[in-house]
């Protein structure tokens, strides 16, 4: 049985929310299976979004969230919990992406433009400075300057930047307005880009 589909059983019979994401890892790092399917069972829709906007292919996705999750397993014991699972966990599907895009065309950066934001439409293939901020070598640079970012921006940044957010779900999730919504993420983009060309 592969780990999405103990994730789906998990679902259907347990309540993965009742559990605080570092108590479960903490667990699995000493060898508890089912706290790490909990994990799994929280992330991997999520996961597979993320990796679904780097790997359009759902197939592709599908296998690569898989993997992720594989390797996830494998490297739990190399896990910090001063550091947020999630972000520990999208770190490696993101590298297993890029793995896999490397093997299969001559992709080298993923592209983090506002092909959703109603504002640009029909400007997708402008491909802005900010675009390519994000490839394999800079990416734990990318991660340390999120988690830099002052409050205001720093979970907009994780929303949109690392789980692939719309606008609307943001604003959805956070109780911003959209406007708002719009503007922090333009100012996390240009603090991100400074803190990473020091």
């Amino acid at each position: 049985m592969t780990f999405t589909d103990m994730a789906e059983d998990i679902k259907n019979t347990e309540n993965a929310t009742d559990f605080d994401d570092n108590d479960l890892a903490l667990k699995a790092m000493s060898g508890d299976t089912q706290a790490f399917s909990f994990l799994a069972a929280r992330y991997t829709g999520q996961l597979r979004l993320y990796i679904q906007s780097i790997c359009p292919n759902p197939t592709d996705a599908e296998d690569i969230c898989q993997e992720s999750l594989r390797k996830a397993y494998q490297r739990i014991g190399s896990f910090n919990p001063e550091y947020l699972f999630r972000t520990w966990l999208f770190s490696i599907a993101h590298n297993t992406s890029i793995d896999h895009l490397r093997r299969n065309s001559s992709f080298s950066t993923v592209k983090l433009g506002e092909a959703n934001d109603p504002a640009v439409e029909g400007h997708e293939t402008e491909i802005s400075p900010e675009d390519h901020m994000i490839d394999d070598q800079s990416y734990d640079l990318f991660i340390r300057s999120i988690a830099a970012l002052p409050d205001r921006y720093r979970l907009i940044a994780e929303l949109r930047l690392l789980h692939d957010l719309s606008y609307q779900d943001i604003a959805d999730e956070t109780g911003l307005p959209l406007n708002t919504v719009r503007t922090r993420i333009r100012r996390a983009k240009l603090l991100l880009e400074e803190m990473m060309h020091r």
